[in-house]
Protein backbone atom coordinates (compact mmCIF):
# COMPACT_ATOMS: atom_id res chain seq x y z
CA UNK A 1 0.00 0.00 0.00
CA UNK A 2 0.63 3.43 -0.66
CA UNK A 3 2.33 5.04 1.98
CA UNK A 4 3.95 8.62 1.49
CA UNK A 5 2.63 11.36 3.99
CA UNK A 6 3.22 15.04 3.60
CA UNK A 7 2.35 17.78 6.45
CA UNK A 8 2.26 21.21 6.01
CA UNK A 9 0.46 24.57 7.32
CA UNK A 10 -2.79 25.58 6.25
CA UNK A 11 -1.33 28.93 6.08
CA UNK A 12 1.88 30.42 4.87
CA UNK A 13 3.17 30.15 8.42
CA UNK A 14 7.01 28.20 8.68
CA UNK A 15 6.23 25.45 11.07
CA UNK A 16 9.13 23.76 12.44
CA UNK A 17 8.71 20.02 13.79
CA UNK A 18 10.95 18.89 16.45
CA UNK A 19 9.96 15.36 16.20
CA UNK A 20 7.70 13.53 13.72
CA UNK A 21 6.23 9.84 14.93
CA UNK A 22 4.73 7.68 12.84
CA UNK A 23 3.59 3.99 14.78
CA UNK A 24 2.34 1.51 12.68
CA UNK A 25 0.44 -1.58 14.82
CA UNK A 26 -0.68 -4.50 12.84
CA UNK A 27 -2.13 -7.34 14.19
CA UNK A 28 -2.65 -11.23 13.49
CA UNK A 29 -6.40 -10.78 12.98
CA UNK A 30 -5.67 -8.24 9.65
CA UNK A 31 -6.14 -4.91 11.04
CA UNK A 32 -3.40 -2.00 11.83
CA UNK A 33 -3.77 1.05 14.11
CA UNK A 34 -1.17 4.02 12.99
CA UNK A 35 -0.37 6.63 15.42
CA UNK A 36 0.82 10.18 14.82
CA UNK A 37 2.97 12.12 17.01
CA UNK A 38 3.95 15.85 16.55
CA UNK A 39 5.95 18.01 18.18
CA UNK A 40 6.30 21.71 16.87
CA UNK A 41 9.27 23.97 17.96
CA UNK A 42 8.33 26.71 20.47
CA UNK A 43 10.06 29.24 18.36
CA UNK A 44 8.40 28.69 15.37
CA UNK A 45 4.84 29.46 17.33
CA UNK A 46 5.44 33.19 17.13
CA UNK A 47 1.95 33.83 19.62
CA UNK A 48 -0.32 32.50 17.54
CA UNK A 49 -3.81 31.47 18.56
CA UNK A 50 -4.06 28.37 16.59
CA UNK A 51 -1.98 26.34 14.40
CA UNK A 52 -3.97 24.50 11.91
CA UNK A 53 -1.83 21.77 9.51
CA UNK A 54 -2.80 19.20 7.22
CA UNK A 55 -1.04 15.92 7.07
CA UNK A 56 -1.98 13.76 3.65
CA UNK A 57 -2.38 10.12 3.59
CA UNK A 58 -2.99 8.09 1.08
CA UNK A 59 -4.87 5.42 2.57
CA UNK A 60 -7.06 7.52 4.34
CA UNK A 61 -10.92 7.45 3.89
CA UNK A 62 -13.82 8.72 5.22
CA UNK A 63 -14.53 6.13 6.81
CA UNK A 64 -11.03 5.87 8.80
CA UNK A 65 -11.42 5.72 12.57
CA UNK A 66 -9.68 8.81 14.43
CA UNK A 67 -9.14 9.39 17.97
CA UNK A 68 -7.27 12.30 19.31
CA UNK A 69 -4.95 10.94 22.39
CA UNK A 70 -4.35 13.47 24.66
CA UNK A 71 -6.75 11.70 27.29
CA UNK A 72 -4.28 9.26 27.41
CA UNK A 73 -0.70 11.06 27.19
CA UNK A 74 -1.95 13.16 30.29
CA UNK A 75 -0.72 10.46 32.48
CA UNK A 76 2.06 11.25 33.19
CA UNK A 77 2.93 7.01 33.52
CA UNK A 78 2.18 6.55 29.62
CA UNK A 79 4.11 9.83 28.96
CA UNK A 80 6.83 7.92 30.89
CA UNK A 81 7.03 5.12 28.18
CA UNK A 82 5.95 7.25 24.87
CA UNK A 83 9.04 9.81 25.44
CA UNK A 84 11.36 7.32 27.64
CA UNK A 85 12.13 9.78 29.63
CA UNK A 86 11.04 10.10 33.79
CA UNK A 87 8.15 12.55 34.62
CA UNK A 88 8.99 15.19 37.47
CA UNK A 89 5.98 16.78 37.55
CA UNK A 90 2.91 17.72 35.49
CA UNK A 91 1.32 21.05 35.67
CA UNK A 92 -2.25 21.45 34.61
CA UNK A 93 -3.12 24.30 31.42
CA UNK A 94 -6.87 24.88 32.88
CA UNK A 95 -6.30 25.04 36.58
CA UNK A 96 -6.62 21.34 37.52
CA UNK A 97 -9.38 20.35 35.10
CA UNK A 98 -6.55 18.60 33.06
CA UNK A 99 -9.00 19.31 29.78
CA UNK A 100 -6.87 21.77 27.89
CA UNK A 101 -3.52 20.73 27.86
CA UNK A 102 -0.89 19.90 30.69
CA UNK A 103 2.93 20.56 30.98
CA UNK A 104 5.06 17.73 31.47
CA UNK A 105 8.39 18.28 33.17
CA UNK A 106 10.76 15.53 31.98
CA UNK A 107 14.06 15.13 33.30
CA UNK A 108 15.43 16.23 30.39
CA UNK A 109 13.40 19.10 29.16
CA UNK A 110 9.19 20.22 29.48
CA UNK A 111 6.96 19.52 26.73
CA UNK A 112 3.13 20.78 26.33
CA UNK A 113 0.69 17.82 25.11
CA UNK A 114 -2.00 19.60 24.11
CA UNK A 115 -5.88 18.33 22.14
CA UNK A 116 -6.00 17.74 18.51
CA UNK A 117 -9.16 18.39 16.45
CA UNK A 118 -8.92 16.01 13.68
CA UNK A 119 -10.74 16.28 10.53
CA UNK A 120 -10.87 13.96 7.76
CA UNK A 121 -11.16 15.33 4.53
CA UNK A 122 -10.37 13.84 0.92
CA UNK A 123 -7.27 12.26 1.76
CA UNK A 124 -6.00 14.93 4.67
CA UNK A 125 -6.10 14.60 8.47
CA UNK A 126 -6.65 18.11 8.98
CA UNK A 127 -5.51 18.88 12.67
CA UNK A 128 -6.24 22.02 14.19
CA UNK A 129 -4.18 23.08 17.69
CA UNK A 130 -6.18 25.65 20.18
CA UNK A 131 -3.14 27.57 21.48
CA UNK A 132 -4.96 30.17 23.85
CA UNK A 133 -4.48 28.48 27.14
CA UNK A 134 -0.51 27.25 26.17
CA UNK A 135 0.44 31.13 25.60
CA UNK A 136 -1.29 32.33 29.02
CA UNK A 137 1.90 30.43 30.23
CA UNK A 138 4.86 32.60 30.94
CA UNK A 139 7.07 30.04 32.66
CA UNK A 140 8.77 27.17 31.18
CA UNK A 141 6.61 25.59 29.12
CA UNK A 142 8.70 23.91 26.09
CA UNK A 143 7.52 22.70 22.99
CA UNK A 144 3.89 21.29 21.57
CA UNK A 145 3.19 17.82 21.13
CA UNK A 146 -0.15 16.17 19.65
CA UNK A 147 -0.35 12.53 19.37
CA UNK A 148 -3.74 10.98 17.48
CA UNK A 149 -4.29 7.72 15.77
CA UNK A 150 -6.09 6.66 12.50
CA UNK A 151 -7.60 3.21 12.10
CA UNK A 152 -7.66 2.33 8.54
CA UNK A 153 -11.12 1.51 6.64
CA UNK A 154 -8.78 -1.45 5.13
CA UNK A 155 -6.43 -4.12 7.10
CA UNK A 156 -3.07 -3.49 6.89
CA UNK A 157 -1.05 -0.58 5.49
CA UNK A 158 1.99 -2.80 4.38
CA UNK A 159 2.45 -4.75 1.77
CA UNK A 160 1.64 -8.13 1.94
CA UNK A 161 3.01 -11.30 0.17
CA UNK A 162 1.62 -14.67 0.78
CA UNK A 163 2.99 -17.39 -0.22
CA UNK A 164 2.70 -21.36 0.07
CA UNK A 165 5.47 -21.63 2.59
CA UNK A 166 6.45 -17.99 3.45
CA UNK A 167 4.72 -14.99 4.60
CA UNK A 168 6.40 -11.90 3.58
CA UNK A 169 5.69 -7.96 4.67
CA UNK A 170 6.96 -4.74 3.21
CA UNK A 171 6.90 -1.41 5.04
CA UNK A 172 7.92 1.60 2.48
CA UNK A 173 7.24 4.71 4.70
CA UNK A 174 8.05 8.27 3.04
CA UNK A 175 7.77 11.53 4.47
CA UNK A 176 7.62 14.62 2.75
CA UNK A 177 9.56 13.57 -0.78
CA UNK A 178 8.51 15.90 -3.06
CA UNK A 179 9.09 13.31 -5.84
CA UNK A 180 6.20 11.20 -4.46
CA UNK A 181 3.29 14.50 -4.33
CA UNK A 182 0.64 12.78 -5.65
CA UNK A 183 -1.46 14.89 -8.53
CA UNK A 184 -4.10 16.03 -6.74
CA UNK A 185 -1.54 17.88 -4.16
CA UNK A 186 0.71 19.81 -7.02
CA UNK A 187 -1.38 22.83 -7.25
CA UNK A 188 -1.76 22.94 -3.69
CA UNK A 189 1.57 22.48 -2.49
CA UNK A 190 3.24 24.87 -5.54
CA UNK A 191 2.10 27.96 -2.69
CA UNK A 192 2.69 26.39 0.18
CA UNK A 193 6.38 24.81 2.16
CA UNK A 194 6.34 21.33 3.69
CA UNK A 195 7.14 21.86 7.64
CA UNK A 196 10.59 21.34 7.89
CA UNK A 197 11.01 17.99 9.99
CA UNK A 198 14.36 17.74 12.15
CA UNK A 199 13.64 14.09 13.41
CA UNK A 200 11.65 11.41 12.08
CA UNK A 201 10.62 8.40 14.32
CA UNK A 202 9.11 5.31 12.38
CA UNK A 203 8.05 2.24 14.41
CA UNK A 204 7.28 -1.10 13.46
CA UNK A 205 4.80 -3.19 15.85
CA UNK A 206 4.26 -6.32 14.29
CA UNK A 207 3.71 -10.55 15.65
CA UNK A 208 7.13 -11.49 16.78
CA UNK A 209 6.80 -15.00 14.68
CA UNK A 210 8.57 -12.64 11.58
CA UNK A 211 11.91 -12.44 10.95
CA UNK A 212 13.66 -9.21 10.03
CA UNK A 213 14.89 -9.91 6.52
CA UNK A 214 16.17 -6.46 5.28
CA UNK A 215 16.65 -3.34 7.16
CA UNK A 216 18.45 0.38 7.01
CA UNK A 217 21.13 0.01 9.00
CA UNK A 218 21.76 3.38 8.99
CA UNK A 219 18.19 3.93 10.49
CA UNK A 220 17.81 1.38 12.87
CA UNK A 221 18.51 1.94 16.24
CA UNK A 222 16.94 -1.28 18.14
CA UNK A 223 14.70 -3.69 18.32
CA UNK A 224 12.65 -5.67 21.27
CA UNK A 225 9.51 -6.89 22.74
CA UNK A 226 6.54 -4.90 23.27
CA UNK A 227 5.93 -4.00 27.10
CA UNK A 228 2.72 -5.56 27.21
CA UNK A 229 1.81 -3.76 30.95
CA UNK A 230 2.14 -0.45 30.00
CA UNK A 231 1.29 -0.21 26.43
CA UNK A 232 -1.75 -1.80 27.05
CA UNK A 233 -2.84 0.42 29.38
CA UNK A 234 -1.36 3.15 26.89
CA UNK A 235 -3.20 1.87 23.68
CA UNK A 236 -6.02 0.31 25.59
CA UNK A 237 -6.72 -2.44 22.75
CA UNK A 238 -7.67 -5.99 22.96
CA UNK A 239 -6.10 -6.92 19.83
CA UNK A 240 -2.50 -6.18 22.10
CA UNK A 241 -1.30 -9.91 23.53
CA UNK A 242 0.87 -10.41 26.32
CA UNK A 243 4.65 -11.83 24.53
CA UNK A 244 2.94 -11.49 21.23
CA UNK A 245 4.65 -8.04 19.94
CA UNK A 246 7.84 -6.99 18.87
CA UNK A 247 8.82 -3.10 18.39
CA UNK A 248 11.10 -2.38 15.82
CA UNK A 249 12.58 1.44 16.22
CA UNK A 250 13.66 3.48 12.72
CA UNK A 251 15.31 7.03 13.41
CA UNK A 252 16.46 9.66 10.66
CA UNK A 253 17.41 13.08 11.43
CA UNK A 254 19.32 16.15 9.65
CA UNK A 255 17.50 15.45 5.87
CA UNK A 256 14.63 17.59 3.80
CA UNK A 257 13.15 13.87 3.41
CA UNK A 258 12.34 10.81 5.11
CA UNK A 259 12.26 7.43 3.61
CA UNK A 260 11.89 4.08 5.88
CA UNK A 261 12.51 0.32 4.44
CA UNK A 262 12.43 -2.95 5.80
CA UNK A 263 11.27 -6.34 4.84
CA UNK A 264 9.86 -8.92 7.36
CA UNK A 265 9.58 -12.65 6.39
CA UNK A 266 8.16 -15.83 8.43
CA UNK A 267 7.89 -19.53 7.50
CA UNK A 268 4.61 -21.50 7.31
CA UNK A 269 3.95 -24.63 7.97
CA UNK A 270 0.76 -24.89 8.96
CA UNK A 271 -2.55 -26.52 7.70
CA UNK A 272 -2.49 -24.82 4.04
CA UNK A 273 0.73 -26.74 3.20
CA UNK A 274 -1.09 -29.54 4.50
CA UNK A 275 -4.07 -28.92 2.77
CA UNK A 276 -2.02 -28.39 -0.63
CA UNK A 277 -0.44 -31.37 -0.31
CA UNK A 278 -3.52 -33.37 0.21
CA UNK A 279 -4.86 -31.29 -2.89
CA UNK A 280 -2.17 -32.56 -5.40
CA UNK A 281 -2.05 -35.91 -3.98
CA UNK A 282 -5.55 -36.75 -5.00
CA UNK A 283 -5.43 -35.05 -7.95
CA UNK A 284 -3.10 -37.09 -8.85
CA UNK A 285 -4.77 -40.30 -7.63
CA UNK A 286 -7.68 -39.23 -10.05
CA UNK A 287 -5.34 -38.86 -13.02
CA UNK A 288 -4.09 -42.51 -11.99
CA UNK A 289 -7.31 -43.55 -11.25
CA UNK A 290 -8.26 -42.17 -15.60
CA UNK A 291 -5.48 -43.56 -16.98
CA UNK A 292 -6.15 -46.97 -15.69
CA UNK A 293 -9.28 -46.85 -16.70
CA UNK A 294 -8.85 -45.85 -20.01
CA UNK A 295 -6.40 -49.22 -20.57
CA UNK A 296 -9.17 -51.31 -19.43
CA UNK A 297 -11.93 -49.78 -20.65
CA UNK A 298 -13.59 -52.56 -23.47
CA UNK A 299 -16.17 -50.26 -25.16
CA UNK A 300 -15.00 -46.56 -26.40
CA UNK A 301 -13.62 -44.71 -23.65
CA UNK A 302 -15.88 -42.05 -21.48
CA UNK A 303 -15.13 -39.93 -19.15
CA UNK A 304 -19.10 -39.47 -18.05
CA UNK A 305 -18.91 -43.19 -17.92
CA UNK A 306 -16.47 -43.56 -15.79
CA UNK A 307 -18.38 -41.25 -13.43
CA UNK A 308 -21.38 -43.11 -13.94
CA UNK A 309 -19.52 -46.57 -13.40
CA UNK A 310 -17.22 -45.05 -10.77
CA UNK A 311 -17.57 -46.46 -7.08
CA UNK A 312 -18.00 -44.12 -4.28
CA UNK A 313 -15.27 -43.01 -3.13
CA UNK A 314 -14.39 -41.43 -6.72
CA UNK A 315 -17.26 -39.38 -5.34
CA UNK A 316 -15.68 -38.58 -1.98
CA UNK A 317 -12.59 -37.62 -3.58
CA UNK A 318 -14.41 -34.91 -5.65
CA UNK A 319 -15.76 -33.77 -2.83
CA UNK A 320 -12.82 -33.33 -0.47
CA UNK A 321 -10.85 -31.66 -3.97
CA UNK A 322 -13.65 -29.25 -4.10
CA UNK A 323 -13.66 -28.37 -0.27
CA UNK A 324 -10.39 -27.73 -0.83
CA UNK A 325 -10.87 -24.95 -3.53
CA UNK A 326 -13.27 -23.42 -1.76
CA UNK A 327 -10.65 -23.00 1.36
CA UNK A 328 -8.23 -20.99 -0.66
CA UNK A 329 -10.83 -19.01 -2.56
CA UNK A 330 -12.95 -18.52 0.40
CA UNK A 331 -11.16 -15.19 1.79
CA UNK A 332 -11.19 -13.72 -1.95
CA UNK A 333 -14.87 -14.55 -2.26
CA UNK A 334 -15.53 -13.13 0.99
CA UNK A 335 -13.76 -9.89 0.50
CA UNK A 336 -15.12 -9.27 -2.91
CA UNK A 337 -19.34 -9.71 -1.38
CA UNK A 338 -18.10 -7.39 1.48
Amino acid sequence: MENSYFIYSKDDSCIEIVRFHNCIWEFKDNSSLVEFGIEISQESLSEKAVIELDLYIPWLTSKSTKRDLYEKLKDSDNSRFIFNDSVLNTKNLDGGRGKLGVIHYFKSKALSILPVTVEIVDKKACLKIDLKHYNEIKEDKGNVYVRFSIKPESGYISTRKNGIAKSTVIYDIKVNERRNIPEELIDELNTKDLCKINDCFSFNILPNSYDIVFFDNTALKNVRMLEYDAFKKYIDDNRVKKDDLMVVFNKKRGVDSFSFFSIYAKERIGMGQFLVAIFFNMICGLLFFIASAKMTSNSEFSYINIFMQSPIELSLSLTIILSIIVAFCWPKIKSIFK
